[in-house]
């Protein structure tokens, strides 16, 4: 998975000759042409091709510079699996970390590194143990992801995952609701009480 992440990294690192050629593709397409068909006619030196993470930043680059307008539907079609947030809400998914569980189901995986039930390998697990598991982190990576491939974070359905939830004591639930709020409202409050009324008028809610 360290492989995997450096990859990633590396993958996210805008040279000034990447962002020049994000934006030749960025202009292809606003010029009508099909967007697989302007990312590929404008492969990477390197090898590969401009990833849709880099045509959103050049995009919001040429908005916030003045030199093109926004545009709602140009930026639709250069997002990253639009479908995810067709609804209006997008989903943030956690994972609690590892912890007994009660049951005994033969069937359900079993890694100690992991909650019960989840493996490694998947997307959000994978993300999860990066983060080791820690609740502020994930929420604020994960809306930061979605925001690099284009997804509105305004409206957020948080699914906290990751073994049984009814096993772990209290203090561990209302602690990691409590920070996944803090992230959500980009302010640490003392309480989850508050976090909870903050969160009702907060950009991601």
């Amino acid at each position: 998975m360290d492989i995997d992440i450096q990859v990633w990294k590396k993958s996210r690192q805008y040279t000034p000759e990447k962002l020049a050629l994000a934006r030749q593709v960025l202009e292809e397409v606003h010029a009508g042409r099909a967007v697989a068909d302007a990312v590929r006619r404008n492969p990477l030196p390197e090898g590969g091709y401009v990833g849709k993470h880099l045509l959103v930043a050049v995009y919001r680059q040429l908005i916030q510079s003045g030199e093109w307008q926004a545009d709602q539907a140009l930026l639709a079609r250069i997002r990253l699996k639009p479908v995810r947030t067709l609804s209006g809400v997008t989903t943030v998914t956690v994972l609690t970390k590892p912890y007994p569980c009660p049951g005994k189901c033969i069937f359900c995986p079993t890694d100690e590194r992991m909650p019960k039930s989840y493996l490694p390998d998947e997307p959000g697990a994978a993300r999860a143990l990066h983060h080791k598991f820690d609740p502020y982190d994930q929420v604020k990576a994960r809306i930061a992801a979605l925001e690099a491939v284009g997804h509105p974070t305004d409206k957020i359905e948080l699914l906290i995952l990751g073994g049984t939830w009814s096993s772990y004591n209290r203090d561990y639930q209302e602690w990691f609701v409590h920070r996944c709020l803090d992230a959500l409202n980009k302010v640490e409050c003392d309480n989850l009480e508050k976090a909870q009324f903050l969160n009702e008028t907060a950009t991601h809610r």
